[in-house]
């Protein structure tokens, strides 16, 4: 853009006033600024010291009115930097971040949701997110909210985002991927390998025997003990399936189709 003026920004050691902003130097249509939170914005139509119009110099080239002195100080926020985690940008659209001073409900699941993919601290505390990552369309918290909005279930107390259940093993949170279902079925499938040692799911050694054990509805369920871990597995991998088959039949009515079908048909492997 040759013949464009940049302005630096800078700070100001006397008092603010609008004729001192104009001693210092006007603005003018054209001229670019460097914003400090990254970009740059070009003047489009200036009117005042308390109204000038600049427009983000990037593919959305979203527009927004700023003081003169934000703007010589490169204060200003683009709607659509990647600023949730290096990856969410929040957009511009109907769906507010908070209402009321409180953060909505759709905000809160949507930076979560960002957070398991995204958060380098995150990650190191939950390693099975790894290789976990957002589509496209939900980096936009417009686009996450609008679907958020109309999803059954997505304001029911008790219900958790999935991604995995709906398409086995997936790891890309999105539209075509993911539903709201009760928090006991999200806990359901949960493989606490980590916990359990060397021993097979819902086994573990008890001098000379090996127990097996399943948790239902929050509490242990004791299902015998056994010679070998084999045997006990066996048993375990019974009462398993059984009880994710009951509870499918017990929250079909809140599942997605897709999220019953593989419930009710679910083997451990």
């Amino acid at each position: 853009m040759s013949g464009l003026r940049i302005r630096q920004p800078h700070s100001l050691s006397q008092p603010y006033s609008k004729a001192f902003d104009m001693k210092i130097s006007s603005i003018k249509v054209g001229d670019l600024f460097p914003m400090n939170s990254g970009g740059s914005v070009i003047v489009v139509r200036y009117q005042n010291a308390f109204n000038v119009v600049v427009e983000w110099l990037d593919e959305n080239k979203h527009r927004a009115k700023v003081r003169t002195l934000d703007l010589r100080k490169g204060k200003g926020k683009n709607p659509f930097s990647a600023s949730v985690y290096g990856h969410g940008f929040v957009g511009v659209g109907n769906y507010r971040t908070t209402t009321g001073g409180e953060l909505t409900l759709a905000y809160k699941v949507w930076t979560s949701m960002l957070k398991r993919c995204y958060s380098p601290l995150y990650l190191k505390k939950y390693p099975t997110y790894r290789g976990c990552s957002v589509h496209s369309d939900w980096l936009s918290f417009q686009s996450f909210a609008a679907w958020h909005e109309k999803e059954d279930n997505s304001q029911k107390i008790g219900f958790d985002l999935d991604k995995d259940l709906r398409v086995h093993e997936n790891k890309v949170y999105g539209p075509e991927t993911c539903s709201f279902v009760p928090q006991q079925i999200n806990k359901l499938l949960t493989n606490c390998g980590v916990l359990r040692g060397d021993l097979p799911r819902g086994v573990c050694a008890a001098k000379k025997y090996f127990t097996a054990s399943l948790r239902v509805r929050g509490k242990r369920q004791k299902l015998g003990s056994y010679a070998t871990p084999e045997l006990a597995y066996e048993v375990y991998k019974k009462a398993k399936e059984a009880n994710v088959k009951s509870m499918a039949e017990e929250w079909r009515d809140y599942l997605h189709p897709e999220v019953y079908d593989y419930l009710r048909v679910w083997t451990l492997v």
